[in-house]
């Protein structure tokens, strides 16, 4: 009778354990954001002028951390919404950290012509500038071509992201209240 009282101790305390730990990683739950235009009934415009593949000497689709939606809202100000990229338990990163968006189950939708590359595509930290994230043009096509081809690849890619649930990628309100995916 004993040893049965002392498992149950030892399972509610090991359930215990489990438990607030397992609310305790939520906090360390690693977002980064895109700052996006939306039409008048705040749908994201899935175009290659809102997911612009630009830079050098590698050009590149960029994000940027934010602890949460309201520091990003204040970050990016001028965003009528903001498509958010959950990269799990990250906490302090180091540069040149890299995460995988999307899965292979999740099809990118873009043109064939524009050479898209299925998922994962890997985010990388170079936090230059501070709280940057950047998911490079090679990660984006296969074989790259355009700057302005992988720019829609990235916008049909994060289109097909945000409107499948579970894959870590959802839209969140910025200037505009209503904004959605689909």
């Amino acid at each position: 009778m004993q040893i049965a009282k002392l498992r149950i101790r030892i399972l509610a305390a090991t359930l215990s354990t489990i438990v607030a730990l397992g609310a305790g990683t939520a906090v360390y739950a690693y977002p980064v954001y895109r700052s996006v235009t939306a039409n008048a009934g705040g749908v994201v415009v899935w175009n290659a002028a809102n997911f612009g593949v630009s830079g050098q000497p590698v050009p590149t689709l960029s994000f940027f951390h934010f602890v949460d939606d309201n520091a990003a809202r204040a970050g990016l100000p001028d965003a009528q919404c903001l498509v958010k990229v959950d990269l799990g338990n990250l906490v302090n990163p180091l540069v040149g950290t890299q995460v995988p968006v999307g899965n292979p189950g999740i099809p990118v939708n873009g043109a064939p012509g524009d050479n898209p590359r299925p998922f994962p595509w890997n985010i990388t930290f170079d936090d230059n500038p501070p709280g940057h994230w950047s998911i490079a043009k090679t990660e984006i096509q296969n074989p790259p071509s355009s700057n302005n081809a992988a720019s829609r690849v990235a916008a049909a890619g994060f289109q097909s992201l945000a409107t499948t649930g579970g894959s870590g990628v959802t839209v969140v309100n910025g200037l505009l209240p209503n904004c959605a995916a689909q």
